[in-house]
């Protein structure tokens, strides 16, 4: 099966980013750096434990990081017990007029350019490149839990893109950007090895027209986590597949050439009223729609999946729908909603400790009378955190999600432990 993932570099400009020439600022006490975390990027000097720690301010303009990590999904949804996290992360946004960012795992791949028609228009030139590989490797889709073997396929796309953009400063940091994105991609959509019964589509040229919208005003942590600020977004794409078919067992899967999908999300960072800045209050909502759903037609960052979850720690990432408690690309609704509430409270200056719950309403495929199904369901979900910097420039979270209403094993939960490390180079 598909293992894991691209993401999260960003986050690694935590702690880690001791790596600038310039001086630091001058000296705050711990618990006064604690009630009011650093800015990512900020400079800061304080005593921890007897201590002295200094910290220089690092330019955010070009941040390189990797990360490494695992997911334990447990009871186990069909043989995925456990999913890899690795991924390279790159930024650059030398002055207004240029972005370049990109999400490197080999398994996928995006890579994302702009260029201002000249120094300081809105108006940009875009192009883009996403890619999703597996070589020799049959994925099946998870059904209440279980891998429909009968249904696996090698399959994969290759999508560069051209286009315009407009692009403006709306905060102070160089990530508080509104930006509008109009891409054309006309991509590979192909296919392998497969199971005895399943009738593949064929290979097809493929062309999307993709939109997308971001407004962020987050200001984010030494460790990037949204500290204060709202962000929103939407993304919308319609497909067309050249050279489509009926496809699956019996090809009972209705083979449309053209699709259309559409999702939005907003997020906000609050403080808790009467507390310190040690206390925050994270709310998000993040919903989708889907004409002509089906496994192959989403871009794998649009599919439901647990694991890492990035929110507000990115500007290019916040979007993404993570269903707590859910495997690696398990679920591709036609429809759905998540709602994510949550609890953050720092201990120290460098660690901070999340308290999260919320539920998502969505119409996965199951089993009803003998048959498969969509039906809608609703799936609540509760979990904690816990995001610290640690010595040699490292970030580490642990994270435990029970979502109530998975199907596991002839069970209705799921739980999931995801681990994972970050780092800048």
């Amino acid at each position: 099966m598909a293992k894991r993932r691209w993401f999260h570099g960003i986050a690694a400009a935590l702690f880690s980013a001791a790596l600038a020439a310039q001086p630091s600022g001058g000296f705050t006490p711990a618990a006064a750096l604690a009630d009011q975390p650093p800015a990512l990027g900020e400079p800061f000097h304080t005593r921890f434990l007897g201590r002295e720690i200094r910290f220089p301010g690092f330019d955010r303009r070009r941040l390189n990081a990797w990360t490494l990590g695992t997911t334990i999904n447990l009871p186990t949804p069909g043989e995925r017990a456990a999913d890899p996290i690795a991924s390279l992360y790159l930024w650059r946004r030398p002055d207004p007029s240029h972005l370049l960012y990109g999400n490197i795992a080999l398994v996928y791949n995006h890579l994302f350019y702009a260029n201002a028609f000249r120094d300081g228009s809105p108006f940009e030139w875009v192009t883009s490149f996403e890619s999703y590989t597996l070589p020799k490797l049959q994925q099946a889709e998870l059904i209440e839990g279980e891998e429909d073997e009968d249904g696996e396929v090698e399959w994969g796309y290759v999508r560069p893109g051209i286009g315009l953009g407009y692009r403006r400063q709306v905060g102070p940091a160089i990530d508080n950007m509104a930006a509008a994105d109009l891409i054309v991609e006309p991509g590979l959509l192909y296919f392998g090895d497969h199971a005895n019964r399943f009738k593949p589509p064929k290979d097809t040229f493929e062309l999307r027209s993709r939109l997308q919208l971001r407004w962020d005003r987050l200001r984010r942590n030494l460790l990037s986590l949204p500290d204060r600020g709202f962000a929103f977004g939407a993304d919308g794409a319609w497909g067309w597949r050249a050279r489509w078919r009926d496809f699956g067992v019996d090809r009972r899967e209705n083979g449309h050439r053209h699709y259309l999908t559409g999702s939005g999300y907003a997020l906000a960072a609050l403080p808790v009223p009467f507390a310190s800045g040690r206390h925050r209050l994270i709310a998000a909502v993040n919903a989708g729609i889907t004409h002509h759903p089906d496994r192959f037609n989403r871009s794998i960052t649009r599919r439901l999946s647990g694991g890492v979850n990035p929110l507000g720690m990115d500007f290019h990432t916040t979007g993404f729908p993570v269903l707590p408690g859910a495997a690696y690309l398990e679920f591709f609704p036609r429809h759905y909603a998540i709602g994510y509430g949550e609890y953050r409270f720092a201990p120290t200056f460098f660690s901070f400790v999340h308290l999260y719950g919320g539920a998502a309403h969505l119409d996965p495929i199951q089993y009803r009378h003998g048959k498969r199904q969509r039906h809608n369901t609703l799936m609540p979900f509760a979990g904690m955190r816990l995001s610290t910097g640690l010595p040699g420039r490292l970030l580490l979270v642990v994270d435990y999600a029970h979502n109530f209403g998975l199907q596991r094993g002839g069970t209705g939960y799921g739980n999931q432990v995801t681990v994972w490390v970050a780092g800048m180079f």
